[in-house]
């Protein structure tokens, strides 16, 4: 079960404190930080990170500055949440991800 997903603007480390894991990478200006336990261990959770960093990237076109995070945050939001549904990993296709999330603009009643 994926325990949590942070992004930050700092640095980490990799924790290994039982059996729950903690994995960062660097994107742009964006930390981003994926915690995992039980059949997600560091490599699964590397496959997450890889899959994030690749919807990150594909929303806003390369790697985000903050204020490019900020100004794409409901877009990137809709992504995490195709790709991660109440803690388990969903989606992995990029392709299929990019159509579940197109917004469209609202209709009127």
């Amino acid at each position: 079960m994926i325990l949590a997903l942070l992004f930050a603007n700092s640095e980490g480390n990799i924790l290994v404190e039982r059996s729950v894991y903690i994995v960062y990478t660097v994107l742009g200006d964006v930390s981003v930080y994926v915690v995992g336990k039980d059949e997600y261990d560091e490599l699964a959770l590397a496959e997450v990170i890889f899959v994030i960093t690749s919807a990150v990237k594909d929303v806003c076109g390369k790697p985000p500055t903050e204020r490019l995070f900020l100004d794409k945050y409901g877009k990137i939001c809709l992504s995490l949440d195709e790709i991660i549904w109440k803690g388990y990993m969903e989606n992995t296709d990029k392709d299929r991800i990019r159509r579940l999330v197109r917004l469209k603009p609202p209709t009127e009643f």
